[in-house]
């Protein structure tokens, strides 16, 4: 079992994990974190032990990857993921929930498509059973998450290949997670949602509108299985709960905090993926919104070290140019479908 032990003294930070625990003693608040002038280990903090083990055997593109999707989950409570049937999306889903919380601890619940009732002869009737079980799968989630025996773990909730319809019931009609300017129902903040989704062409006006507003990755190849990793340390958990922004102002005070000013460094798309998308004539949406600072407040762990590469100023642009690619993506006319692999590799994911 991994033994952690580390005491910081010069922001009041200490942790230990000790036969696979791993607690923290958090700052005041108005102490200034680590990053403000001490060179704090990226391996001390809790997130950067999750993001260890989300890379454990993943060659660069996978890794890259897992972590873009992980630091979407702490922006939005709700990803989806987009791509072909076969692309591997559920394969990625099971290889982050086993990181985070652990390959049987039951917080991980899989609610599938109703579209195999359509070969039966009374396609409503199953199809409406068949909601009606998923709809009641997701009240127990939700009531063990908030229960106080929930308090400190993460639940996964994975919408596994839906349908467009399936999709707006669950994330609009029953959870009001999208669009994303919509007041949510009082979802309690350790539960995430993920949905997959195979087709995002042909889609109705009312179904198109609503996917374009998810937080949505388009998943090109993923083969991997899921490692064989030992149980998540107890704290990794609570450290995603408590480190997640989804406040915009706290996300700019974060940067800001890191960067030490109160200007970012200069944010464009890197040069060779400004010339990709030149080359094709795609137009990124490059707009410092809200969305943005949340993304790129949420890539950085509670010390100003990066997730995607411990240094913060290579880390911001990784940063940028994944969720502006991203972005691209998900507006991508059907007839450049085949980009989708081209956009993914340009960003390393």
């Amino acid at each position: 079992m991994i033994a952690y032990n580390f005491h910081t003294v010069s922001n009041g930070a200490r942790g230990e994990a000790k036969g696979g625990r791993w607690e923290l003693a958090l700052p005041t608040i108005g102490q200034a974190p680590a990053s403000v002038g001490v060179g704090q280990d990226a391996m001390l903090s809790a997130e950067r032990e999750t993001i260890r083990r989300l890379h454990s055997d993943a060659d660069p593109t996978e890794a890259r990857l897992l972590t873009a999707v992980y630091v979407s989950l702490k922006t939005h409570p709700c990803v989806v993921l987009s791509g072909r049937a076969g692309a591997g999306k559920a394969a990625l889903v099971q290889h982050l929930t086993t990181a985070l919380v652990g390959s049987d601890s039951g917080q991980f619940i899989r609610i599938g498509s109703a579209q195999w009732a359509a070969q039966s002869g009374q396609r409503e009737y199953y199809r409406d059973l068949h909601t009606r079980f998923g709809d009641s799968q997701l009240s127990e989630v939700l009531s063990e998450a908030q229960a106080p025996q929930g308090a400190g773990k993460l639940y996964f909730v994975l919408f596994d290949g839906l349908a467009p319809d399936e999709l707006f019931h669950y994330l609009h009609e029953r959870l009001h997670l999208l669009p994303v300017d919509s007041k949510p129902l009082a979802v309690p903040g350790n539960v995430l949602f993920i949905a997959t989704v195979h087709q995002t062409s042909g889609l109705s006006d009312r179904d198109a509108v609503l996917l374009s507003q998810a937080h949505q990755i388009n998943v090109t190849a993923y083969r991997r299985l899921s490692p064989q990793l030992p149980p998540p340390p107890v704290g990794l958990q609570r450290a995603m709960i408590r480190d997640a922004v989804r406040d915009v102002v706290v996300a700019r005070d974060r940067l800001r905090m890191i960067f030490g000013g109160v200007q970012l460094p200069h944010l464009r798309p890197s040069s060779h993926i400004a010339g990709f998308l030149r080359w094709y004539g795609l137009s990124p949406d490059t707009t410092l919104d809200s969305d943005m600072w949340l993304f790129l407040a949420n890539s950085f762990d509670r010390y100003g070290n990066g997730l995607f590469i411990a240094d913060p100023v290579r880390n911001l642009q990784v940063a940028y140019d994944i969720r502006m690619v991203q972005r691209v993506m998900a507006r991508l006319d059907p007839a450049n479908a085949a980009l989708r692999p081209e956009l993914a590799r340009a960003v390393g994911c």
